[in-house]
This record gives C-alpha cells, sequence and structure tokens, in this order.
C-alpha cells in the first residue's frame, strides 16, 4: 500500500478517510507506533476514539494491531481527547494514542501520540515506517476500561465552586465526543446546565465543532441570552479546546481567557506562562506586570507541550482554544478542565464573566483569518513571504512571520492541520488595525499575486 505522506504532520497525523487514512493505513501506523513503545520500554497504551464515523473502524484496527506487536491495549472507547490524556497520565506507562478528526472537516480522521508523557510528531512516525524496520509479533491482551468516573471525581475534587451561588451555564458540545463528558462534569460541579448538541454525532448537524469560528457560536449566544445564564461554553470535535460567551453574549477570544487565568493564577503563585505567537501583545504584558515570566511559543499542542516540559509553566494556551493547566492540574490541553477553571473564577471573585472581561483592556484585533491554499504551497508561500516582505517592524520568524509595530502587530503563517494559511491582526485603535491588516494583505497581493485572498 502507498502511504499518504501529507497525513504526517508536526503535531499530529490527520487526512480524509478512507482516501488518505483507513484501516490499512493505521495498520502501518501501529507498527510504527509499536516500535517506537520498544525503543521506550513501553508495553502497555491506552487508546481511545472521538465521535467522527470512521472511528469504530479505525479504533479496531489500531488496537488489532498494537496487541498482535506485543503492546497491552488499554481500550477506553469512546471519549474526548482530555480524557485520553487523563489515563494515560494515570498509567505507568504514561503512554495514549488517540482517533481524532479535531475540528477538521466530518470527512478527516487522524491520531493524536503521547508516549513515554511526550508528545510524538507525526513526521517521526512517517520516518520509522519509511525506515522499514521489523518488529516481532507476540499477541498480547486487549481490555476494556471506562475512566469517565475517575476523571469526573478528580475534577470536582481539584475545582473549589462557592455553594452559596448556583452558576448557571450552557455548554455547546456541537454534536462531538464532549457530549459523553461535559454535561455530567458541570452537573457535578453543581451548576445549573443548559445543553445544545450533547448527542453524538459525527456528521455533525447542527454545526461544525469549531469554537475558534465565530458563526459556529451563534447558537450558543443566544441560548445564554434567552436563559440569562452566568456565562456559555463551546468544545471542539475531541473536547481539547474551549470556547467562551460571556453573560452577555460577548465572545471572548482564547489570549482574553488567558489574561483572566494569568491574573488569578498569578496573584498566589509566580512563574511562567508560554502562548502562541497568534496572541495580543497585551498578554505577555499583563504577565509581566503581575511579575509572570511570559514565553511566546509556536502554534501547535505538540510545541506548546514541549514547552511545558521545558520551561515548567504554571498555565500555557493559544489563539485555537487549547489550554493547558500546569499549577494544579496535568499540564494537558483539556476544554472541560478550563471551563471548570472559569466557573471556579466567576465564583472566587463572586462576579459576572462580563465583569472580568470588562476590567481588562480593551483590544483591536481580528479572529484568526484563514486563505484556502494548497499543503503543497502553504510553506512555501511562507518562505516567499518572510523574504519579500517589505513592512517595517521587529520581526519573529518562530512560526511564520509575524511583524511587530509601533501601533500593533500583523501574522502570517501556515495551518499544519489544514491547507490554509493563517493570518491574525492587532492594532492599538480600530484604525491602526483596519491600517495593519490592510497593508499585510496588500505586501501578500504583490508578492504572491497567484493567491486567492479571500479572508474567511
Amino acid at each position: 500500500m502507498e502511504i499518504t505522506n501529507s497525513i504526517f504532520r508536526e503535531y499530529d497525523i490527520r487526512g480524509i478517510y478512507p482516501e488518505e487514512i483507513n484501516e490499512e493505513a493505521v495498520c502501518y501506523i501501529a507498527k510504527a507506533i509499536s516500535i517506537k513503545c520498544e525503543q521506550e520500554n513501553i508495553k502497555e497504551i491506552c487508546v481511545g476514539r472521538d465521535g467522527r464515523v470512521s472511528g469504530v473502524s479505525l479504533l479496531n484496527a489500531l488496537s488489532d494491531s498494537l496487541s498482535k506487536y506485543g503492546i497491552k491495549v488499554e481500550n477506553i472507547g469512546l471519549v474526548t481527547t482530555p480524557l485520553l490524556y487523563f489515563a494515560a497520565k494515570k498509567s505507568d506507562h504514561k503512554s495514549g494514542i488517540m482517533i481524532t478528526g479535531s475540528h477538521n472537516p466530518k470527512n478527516y480522521n487522524g491520531i493524536k501520540l503521547v508516549i513515554n508523557d511526550k508528545p510524538v510528531s507525526g513526521s517521526e512516525i512517517l520516518k520509522l515506517i519509511t525506515s522499514k524496520k521489523e518488529i516481532s509479533i507476540n499477541p498480547e491482551e486487549i481490555v476494556h476500561k471506562d475512566i469517565k468516573d475517575d476523571y469526573i471525581s478528580e475534577v470536582v475534587e481539584n475545582i473549589k465552586i462557592n455553594s452559596n451561588r448556583k452558576i448557571k451555564i450552557v455548554i455547546d458540545c456541537g454534536n462531538g465526543a464532549a457530549g459523553c463528558i461535559a454535561p455530567a462534569l458541570y452537573k457535578k460541579l453543581g451548576c445549573e446546565v443548559i445543553e445544545l448538541f450533547s448527542e453524538i454525532d459525527g456528521n455533525f448537524p447542527n454545526h461544525h465543532p469549531d469554537p475558534g469560528k465565530l458563526e459556529n457560536l451563534k447558537d450558543l449566544i443566544a441560548a445564554v441570552i434567552s436563559s440569562n445564564a452566568d456565562l456559555g461554553l463551546a468544545f471542539d470535535g475531541d473536547g481539547d479546546r474551549v470556547g467562551l460567551v460571556t453573560n452577555k453574549g460577548e465572545v471572548v477570544f482564547p489570549d482574553k481567557i488567558l489574561m483572566m487565568l494569568s491574573q488569578d493564577i498569578l496573584q498566589n503563585k509566580k512563574g511562567s506562562i508560554i502562548f502562541d505567537v497568534k496572541c495580543s501583545n497585551t498578554l505577555p504584558e499583563l504577565i509581566k506586570e503581575l511579575n509572570g515570566t511570559p514565553i511566546m511559543s509556536p502554534t501547535g499542542h505538540f510545541h506548546i507541550k514541549n514547552g511545558i516540559k521545558e520551561h515548567k509553566p504554571l498555565l500555557a494556551g493559544e489563539m485555537s482554544g487549547h489550554i493547558f493547566f500546569n499549577d494544579k492540574w496535568y499540564g494537558f490541553d483539556d476544554g472541560h478542565y478550563s471551563g471548570a477553571r472559569i466557573v471556579e473564577l466567576i465564583s472566587k471573585q463572586n462576579c459576572d464573566i462580563s465583569t472580568i472581561n470588562e476590567n481588562l483592556p480593551k483590544l483591536y484585533s481580528t479572529p484568526e483569518l484563514n486563505i484556502n491554499v494548497t499543503d503543497d504551497n502553504k510553506f512555501k508561500i511562507i518562505e516567499e513571504f518572510s523574504q519579500n516582505c517589505n513592512l517595517e517592524g521587529e520581526k519573529i520568524t518562530i512560526d511564520g512571520l509575524r511583524i511587530n509595530f509601533k501601533n500593533g502587530w500583523g501574522l502570517i503563517r501556515a495551518s499544519n492541520t489544514t491547507p490554509k494559511l493563517v493570518l491574525r491582526f492587532e492594532g492599538n485603535s480600530e484604525n491602526d488595525l483596519k491600517m495593519i491588516q490592510s497593508n499585510f494583505i496588500n505586501e501578500l497581493s504583490r508578492i504572491c499575486p497567484y493567491i486567492d485572498i479571500n479572508l474567511d
């Protein structure tokens, strides 16, 4: 069989089912993972899947292959990625594999991977496949386990909520895997829970489960306002990202969520906070004011997790809504736990989330913007733009090109998970924002006239 090399990405493995990723491809991947496990002396691994239609057969193929190559498999079934990470943290071998297409369209699927408590990139797995290394056949058992109750119990023990105030929350699971855990978790935390689209359906009949896109939050905003709720939370397809809507129906971008959480955490502890290259300049300024150490990272859970290993920060996060708590939690990205910490924050401060939001600096920024290109040319476009861009400012090249100006900043980078360019802009005022965005787009048009620039 021909393996499609483009599915092996910097963060993980992801492609269209069944053309690019299928049961046969997963067997090759399982063999490569087994070789990696042998190198790391890992004898057991946790596996799970999200709610995508192709998930059942891919998980079965993965489990059967791993067990054939001598890896004991703990199958935790239909779960979110945070539940898989939790199961891996709790196991002696600290290893797990999640079958998930995350926030990609419904015809995608993929694999997120942690071995020996470290993230493993798709590119490393591809090298093991192409090396044609061999591993002996030595069948091991597959055991089935449900860890949801263990996870809920530990979160409830970890989060402190004032019982004098019952917090009303709307949760939008987007028909993704979060439906298997989020409603039960927030009820157990003592919240009054209004559910939207908790039924798990891999066809995503109501809206696509990507809280990073404002159009996917319309139902949540409407429900928060109509029910007079304290807040709204939205989760992506595999539950490792969170979106936040205030009691006034305002969307809070993740860099502003990180500001709220940084303020809370740095009041009691001092340390570093990691954020990705797409976040507001106001975030590192706020961290410094609170005597914390800001650390900018390339985008992607793979990079953030490696940064957490290196710097041991109190908190980490990125604009896509992945938030990693490392102060009193396990340091993996967890949308449900992030939501619980936001509820804890409201309870602790005994005020509305909109008040906390309004007390932070006002940001003049865009959401994440995308331009459709191809997987074949996206990195070449970024290289071409970076080499030929004439805009004056401080240039940061850790991930694409970010330029800091006196009145704001602009960013262009290649998505590692989709055939898109990712852009974001911020200004000191509305006019500064418009000017920076316009200058960036004009420069992109000049350098790469062959691109169809339609921002979405």
